[in-house]
């Protein structure tokens, strides 16, 4: 069950844990939909995908959604008709609502990946946009040279997807936190955020209550809320905080 902190009226803040993440299937690619609409999601999506070598996450579209797409471990190509590209661990895709993509897990060992959708596509956990299914159609969008935005944040310590590089819906970040290390995290009044917890544990408090999160796990909140998060692992912790509509434009 996800952990509610009590906050401001209306404000919500929860610890959402990977092991109550819902299955579903795009292709040969299994994934966990961690923050969606059906848990209270009006703004934002968090996807989990692992998977083996060849295995394709089905082209598709969405028609109002932009997708933030990171590795976090291993290796991808995201393909747009007969085209692909290759990024890997530590780099991101940034892909414009209508614009055709997929990916196919590269390399030889398995891929980690996450994604964001903004504003949520609910399309895309029914498999109506699962162009691999037998008897369906081709995907309904366009392949624009260049629409599409390759982005390195691994040694980046902050935003790397947000307004000034086209991001109109999200702001992305990427955070290394010492041991002991803290991070204000505010989400602003008909915002949503998620810190989606990659490496370490942390230590969320929020109107004077405190909940963990371990490796995995995600923390939602919809402002206004302001968070401290704290570094409680003995070693580095690696946070991605996404918020929606973005956070001002900045490197």
């Amino acid at each position: 069950m996800a952990l509610l902190l009590t906050a401001a009226a209306g404000a919500e803040v929860r610890v959402l844990r990977f092991a109550e993440a819902r299955q579903f299937r795009m292709g040969t690619v299994v994934s966990h939909r961690i923050v969606h609409p059906e848990m209270g999601a009006k703004r934002l999506t968090l996807n989990f995908s692992a998977s083996e070598p060849g295995h394709e996450f089905a082209q598709h579209a969405h028609d109002e959604s932009d997708d933030t797409i990171l590795i976090l471990q291993g290796a991808g190509d995201l393909r747009q008709g007969d085209s692909r590209r290759r990024f890997t661990a530590g780099q991101s895709a940034f892909v414009p609502a209508g614009q055709i993509h997929g990916t196919i897990t590269a390399g030889t060992g398995a891929a980690i990946m996450i994604s964001f959708q903004t504003p949520p596509d609910m399309a895309l956990y029914s498999g109506a946009r699962d162009s691999s299914l037998s008897g369906a159609a081709p995907p309904k969008g366009v392949i624009t040279p260049g629409a599409v935005k390759f982005v390195e944040f691994a040694s980046r310590n902050g935003l790397f997807v947000h307004p000034g590089m086209g991001a109109a819906r999200v702001s992305v970040a990427h955070w290394r936190l010492k041991p002991g290390e803290k991070l204000s995290a505010t989400a602003p009044p008909d915002t949503e955020q998620v810190l989606f917890v990659w490496q370490g544990s942390i230590a969320v408090r929020y109107s004077g209550q405190r909940r963990q999160a371990a490796e995995r796990d995600a923390v939602f909140a919809a402002g206004p809320a302001d968070l401290e998060v704290l570094n409680e692992s003995p070693g580095e912790a690696i946070l991605i905080q996404a918020q929606a509509p973005p956070a001002a434009a900045r490197e």
